[in-house]
Parts: C-alpha cells; sequence; structure tokens
C-alpha cells in the first residue's frame, strides 16, 4: 500500500470518514450527505484503489479499506503521543 496520498485523494478520503457516501449517477461519481453533494472522478478512485486506500465490497461499492482505516489510526495515536515544543 503506497500511504502517501494527493491532497485531492485525501479530501475523498476525509469525505468518506466523514459520512458521505459514495454514489454513482449515470457514469458519474458523487460523495452525498443529506442535500450535500460533491463531484469525484474515477480516475480519482482509481488511484485510490490502486493505493491501497479503497476496497469494493461484494455489492461493488467503494469502501476505506481495513488496511488503510489500521494505518490512519496509527497514524492519528502517533500524533497524539508527540509533545509539542514552543
Amino acid at each position: 500500500m503506497k500511504l502517501k496520498l494527493t491532497p485531492t485523494q485525501n479530501l475523498c478520503v476525509g469525505f468518506l470518514e466523514s459520512g458521505f457516501k459514495l454514489v454513482q449517477m449515470g457514469e458519474q461519481y458523487y460523495f452525498v450527505k443529506g442535500e450535500r453533494r460533491q463531484k469525484v472522478l474515477p480516475k480519482t478512485l482509481d488511484a485510490l484503489v490502486n493505493r491501497g486506500a479503497l476496497s469494493y465490497t461484494d455489492q461493488g461499492d467503494y469502501i476505506l479499506s481495513a488496511e488503510f482505516v489500521a494505518h490512519r489510526k496509527r497514524m492519528r495515536e502517533t500524533n497524539e503521543v508527540v509533545p509539542v515544543r514552543h
């Protein structure tokens, strides 16, 4: 898994982490939460799959991969332990 994400890829992960659902309408994909909708390019989704951040469910949906979720959790725990020096 390639852990370095582009800003756009990181934004997409943030949408999924904050409760947005990824839905396909015709040929286009959107992050949807309530009335809010944000377009996402299929090539961005493909890049996230190739980097190991997203995986497919048996129903063909995109979700954050278990490996990526574990990585993000480890990164958050590491950041909380590091003391801030002024």
